[in-house]
């Protein structure tokens, strides 16, 4: 049977597994399932419909599967039910909070993927799809809609705009703002990309030649202003390694335009972002 506190309020209606451990005064809603091992720590509030895999460490004072904050889904007497889902081993820290999606069924939830880590205060906003092993530092903020790539480095108190994305291994430096996509790999700083995350590709495995691919396809991204001709050059470098593949189809994919060269930001063009 699950260990809860007595000050903690669970509601009858929660799913629970046998090992979890609610501490004081934490609230969980109807709707709420708590998978193997996870532990709610003080002051945390989980409301449903979310479900957390096994092994979870939530708090304290975690703010989980609120109602999202929008205007629209807000005033509508009705609201459907809404998802939000949280994989394995992930840990929210205190202060952080994530919200359920805006979209009936748990198809559309808000996703957090399994190995992750939330610092302190940050936070993601309803349907983003965030995947496996993303770290978010303190005061990290996704805007709704955004999509996270895995093992994604968010620096503290960045902000992401809504419906933008950040590419698979790529890390954003502390305080920066980002209103397009981050490519696959990259490292963004001073408002543009700085380079490749050398140290992110170094940990996740890449062998030395797949590095040296991304390295140089970064490179025309450094030296060519529009999207068109960085595509040209990188293509020009000879058949692509599937990471480097993986980093053109992002960006034929992009709908927000990329994020320039630190070379090009601020400029009053476009940079790469367009054609």
């Amino acid at each position: 049977m699950a260990t809860i506190h007595p000050t903690a309020i669970v509601d009858r209606r929660a799913e629970l597994a046998d090992d979890v451990q609610i501490e004081a005064y934490a609230i969980i809603g109807a709707g709420v399932t708590l998978g193997s091992g996870t532990v709610v720590h003080p002051h945390s509030v989980i409301q449903g419909p979310t479900v957390v895999g096994a092994r979870c460490q939530i708090g304290p004072a975690a703010y989980v599967g609120l109602d999202p904050q929008h205007l629209t889904f807000l005033s509508q007497p009705d609201r459907p039910p809404t998802w939000l889902e949280v994989g394995e081993q992930t840990i929210i820290r205190e202060g952080a909070s994530i919200h359920r999606s805006t979209k009936a069924g748990r198809e559309s939830a808000t996703r957090i993927g399994s190995h992750c880590l939330l610092m302190g205060a940050s936070h993601v906003a309803h349907d983003c799809v965030v995947g496996d092993q993303v770290i978010l530092a303190n005061g990290a903020l996704l805007g709704g809609q955004c999509r996270i790539g895995e093992r994604a480095f968010l620096g503290g108190g960045c902000a992401i705009h809504q419906f933008c994305r950040v590419g698979r291994v790529a890390i954003i430096g502390g305080l920066q703002g980002c209103s397009r996509d981050v490519p696959p790999y990259a490292a963004m700083w001073y408002g543009g990309l700085k380079g490749y995350n050398a140290v992110g590709c170094r940990r996740s495995g890449m062998p030395r030649e797949a590095i040296y691919a991304v390295r140089a396809a970064f490179q025309c991204l450094h030296t060519h202003r529009t999207a068109t001709d960085a595509v040209a050059a990188i293509r020009a470098l000879g058949p692509a390694t599937p990471e480097v593949q993986e980093i053109l189809d992002f960006m034929a994919t992009s709908k927000r335009g990329m994020v320039p060269s630190v070379r090009f930001a601020g400029r009053g063009d476009a940079g790469n972002a367009g054609e």
